[in-house]
């Protein structure tokens, strides 16, 4: 039997790979949890892992699942291959990386194939990230620009980030630049096309 724990921070994604699996035979969900409460007491064979978070918390969740738990293969799923966090696993010890849009019978497929010791990377997600824009913002210029893109005010940032307004509009103006963009809304436009938030 084949033991799985899910992580991901989306409770309908968590339920419903907890349920296709589950009536999947030699597999059996042990656990789901979100990327915030990832722990060292990890009792599975396999940790599959939805990377397509906000949540900067999704990168420590790897880390601590292959750092901690090199007996435990850790699947990761994205619909991006270009995000910060998909890099960040590469650096570590993730076995197998597949695309969210694939069929059930893949995802069953890698978790029997990551149980056995396999490890493989879907060619879509290597040539993505071989092809992809490195990310050149910095981690406080991404929250500045994250919280640009969740509507909220030059004010509200500097009050949420504990700045001033004249170090927002600097850091809005240095993005802009960075990522060549027209304007802020298109600068969020093409970080968020390219998964740098």
């Amino acid at each position: 039997m084949i033991r799985i724990m899910l992580v991901a921070d989306a409770c309908l994604l968590r339920t419903a790979l907890r349920r296709a699996l589950s009536h999947e035979p030699g597999l059996h969900v042990v656990a789901d949890s979100t990327t915030a409460q990832v722990t060292r007491d990890v009792d599975a064979d396999v940790v599959v892992v939805d990377l397509d978070t906000l949540n900067g918390s999704v990168s420590d969740a790897v880390g601590i699942l292959t750092e901690h738990r090199p007996d435990c293969a850790v699947l990761v799923l994205t619909t991006v291959a270009a995000s910060a966090a998909l890099r960040h696993a590469f650096g570590c010890r993730v076995r197998a990386y597949l695309k969210k849009d694939c069929h059930l019978d893949d995802l069953v497929d890698a978790v029997r194939r990551v149980a056995a010791g396999e490890s493989f990377i879907e060619p879509a997600i290597a040539a993505s990230m071989l092809n992809g824009r490195p990310n050149p913002l910095t981690p406080r210029e991404q929250d500045v620009l994250r919280l640009a893109a969740e509507g909220m005010s030059g004010r509200d940032i500097a009050a949420t980030l504990f700045l001033t307004a004249g170090t927002v509009r600097t850091y809005l103006s240095t993005i802009t630049q960075k990522v060549e963009a027209r304007s802020r809304l298109d600068a969020i436009r093409i970080a968020t096309e390219s998964n740098w938030l």
